[in-house]
């Protein structure tokens, strides 16, 4: 189970709320909403309710019923109840009280620590408190756009859809409360009302009998809230929580660091385990996860393994998405889990406690979120497409060891017949090699590498040791382009010798595997997929198909292709064969660009008909669409 480590001690409210973006202070910017359009019409109480409903999204009789409940919509002269709420809508000062012992699992119901009402109004819409309190249009405006930041999506248009924003607008971190007040509004609702209010004029909520409370939206526990409530680690390593940062960095709300929120267990799988390496030592890769360095800098990963006695830090609740692959669709999917070192750095920093932190870390994350403990799901960055050139963890990783760590050996695994398809596994200590372009800095080009055991068989253009390597490649440590790495599978095409012929990045390559002990592969079983026309397409993301996202506010996001190494779109042709790694990939797109979730079709998830399949294509995995191949067995 997750450790649990607690986030309010004495004086911690204020800090509590900054961390949840929340403010005590009287200034503060506004969300993207034009809230000047709310402000702007005529003042009569009910087109105020329609017109804040317009601009908010929030529907109209979910307002009138969370404002009946303060007050009957009479606005009372701007002063406050005896609970502290102000105006048509109540709007509180007061922050809500933390539980200070909640029950287990209680961090994250769905109701999480947050400021008064009046507060997120503030600093939603930008007006100023004494606003807010005395001006009834502006009231109700901005207890719309409260309701609006407290829905978890944008596009539900019916009462029942807003269940858990109107139960979250009774203030109170008491979960059964919150109930009780949302079955009020719902009452009210479903019979409606209409009263004279004190500024003379008449309101009306039209009766909805069909009207109903979402009880089970209301217990459910999805949240999307910043921070690390849960310490989600084993009990067996040394861990700690290390913050990475998240705030604004400019009035924009798309102007943010350092990840995005969301709610992975609900919403999106979390099918990746991705290896990095830091790059950094671990006293400066904490100050750049905090801020600290490079403020302004959008990058996060969840968790650092530190080098000398393999301590832990978490720095993003597994629920959230990490800035750390380079590639959305694999942040969206996976968890990224940072390694102090530097790939090249061959020995010096991936120390035995290291690993076996990292692998105890590992096989609990995969045990709790459901990921299968292979080669195809604990990953190298390198191993995807990223936006920039990534070659970490490195020749230098041993995969052989961590996997074996991991109770997952690398291993010949064909259980009966012949087969076609083989596992590299070359050794690693046995495996040595004198690269060149270690120890590079900013200032100083790389000099020749110390001979040091590696992770890889070279990929040839010929069946010799004295041919080139495929695209060019070099022995720099960094150029990975005909390196097939421990635990990589492919289909073996043709033999010659101690030579196996392979198809590599659409076109063919030879690895040398002399048979006997000094053999780089072994035999292993899987299907493998052939393109049935020429030149299909190998995309990065399994991202939906154009018609997905119709009737959405999320855009269409195409359907990016991976790169060849020389730059064109890599392609598969007709007789080319190429393992299957996973043929059960969600086809989505989780649309996350705002910092306080109010652009229209924020922290939405799109879903897909479209059917793709993982494949091995070279040094990376690259997804090919389910009608451009034939599945077959790799025999």
């Amino acid at each position: 189970m997750a450790r649990r480590f607690s986030r309010f001690g004495a004086g911690a409210l204020a800090a509590t709320l900054a961390a949840a973006g929340l403010t005590l202070s009287s200034t503060s910017t506004a969300s993207a909403t034009d809230w000047g359009a709310c402000l702007t019409g005529p003042d009569d109480t009910q087109s105020v309710f329609a017109r804040a409903a317009q601009v908010s999204g929030v529907p109209e009789d979910v307002l009138l019923g969370v404002g009946y409940l303060g007050g009957r919509w009479s606005h009372h002269a701007g002063q406050p109840s005896v609970s502290g709420g102000y105006g048509v809508m109540h709007l509180t000062d007061r922050p809500v009280t933390p539980v200070s012992a909640p029950d287990k699992g209680d961090s994250a119901t769905g109701l999480p620590t947050r400021a008064g009402t009046l507060l997120v109004a503030q600093e939603r819409t930008g007006l100023s408190a004494e606003r807010l309190r005395t001006d009834p249009v502006a009231n109700i405006c901005g207890a719309a756009a409260v309701l609006a930041s407290y829905q978890p999506g944008t596009t539900a248009q019916g009462p029942a859809g807003w269940s858990k924003a109107v139960a979250r607008y009774a203030g109170t971190a008491d979960r059964q409360e919150a109930l009780n007040y949302a079955g009020l509004v719902f009452d009210v609702i479903r019979t409606g009302a209409t009263e004279t209010t004190d500024l003379g004029d008449t309101v009306t909520l039209v009766a909805d009998p069909g009207a109903t409370l979402d009880t089970a939206a209301v217990s459910d526990d999805r949240v999307l809230e910043p921070g690390v409530q849960e310490l989600e680690c084993p009990s067996t390593i040394d861990c700690d929580v290390v913050e990475a940062q998240y705030r604004r960095t400019g009035p924009a709300v798309t102007q943010y660091v350092n990840y995005d929120l969301a709610d992975r267990e609900k919403d999106l799988s979390i099918d990746y385990l991705v290896v990095h390496n830091t790059e950094c030592t671990y006293d400066v890769c904490t100050r750049l996860i905090k801020g600290e360095a490079e403020p302004n800098r959008f990058v996060s990963w969840h968790y650092t393994v530190r080098s000398n006695d393999g301590h832990v830090d978490q720095h993003v609740a597994t629920r959230n998405v990490a800035a750390h692959a380079g590639n959305w669709y694999l942040n969206m999917h996976s968890i990224g889990v940072e390694h102090e070192g530097k790939a090249g750095e061959p020995g010096t920093w991936y120390t035995e406690a290291l690993y076996r932190s990292s692998a105890q870390l590992v096989s609990y994350l995969a045990k709790e979120k459901g990921i299968q403990l292979d080669r195809a799901h604990v990953v190298g960055h390198e191993e995807f497409m990223s936006s920039n050139y990534k070659w970490d963890p490195g020749p230098y990783w041993d995969w052989e060891h961590y996997m074996a760590l991991l109770g997952a050996p690398i291993k010949p695994d064909r259980r009966s017949g012949p087969s076609q398809v083989f596992t590299v596994k070359p050794g690693f200590t046995d495996n040595a090699r004198t690269l060149t372009g270690c120890f590079a800095t900013e200032t100083q080009p790389g000099r020749a590498c110390p001979s040091f055991g590696t992770n890889y068989v070279d990929v040839r253009t010929a069946p010799s040791d004295s041919a080139p390597l495929v695209w060019g490649s070099t022995d720099l440590v960094s150029d990975r382009d005909a390196r097939a790495v421990a635990g990589h599978k492919f289909s073996v095409a043709g033999r010659q010798g101690d030579w196996l012929k392979v198809w590599w990045d659409g076109s063919a390559g030879w690895i040398k595997s002399p048979k006997g002990e000094d053999a780089n592969v072994v035999p292993s079983q899987g299907e493998v997929v052939e393109a049935v026309r020429p030149s299909v397409p190998v995309y990065a993301r399994a991202y939906p198909e154009a018609s997905a996202y119709a009737g959405t506010p999320v855009p269409n996001q195409g359907q990016p292709t991976v790169a060849a190494p020389d730059g064109s779109v890599l392609t598969l042709q007709p007789g080319q064969r190429y393992v299957v790694a996973d043929r059960t990939v969600p086809t989505d797109y989780y649309y996350a660009k705002s910092f306080d979730n109010s652009l229209p079709g924020d922290k939405t998830v799109v879903t897909g008909k479209q059917e793709y399949f993982q494949v091995w294509v070279g040094h990376r995995f690259g997804y090919v669409k389910a009608e451009d191949v034939k599945v077959i067995a790799g025999r």
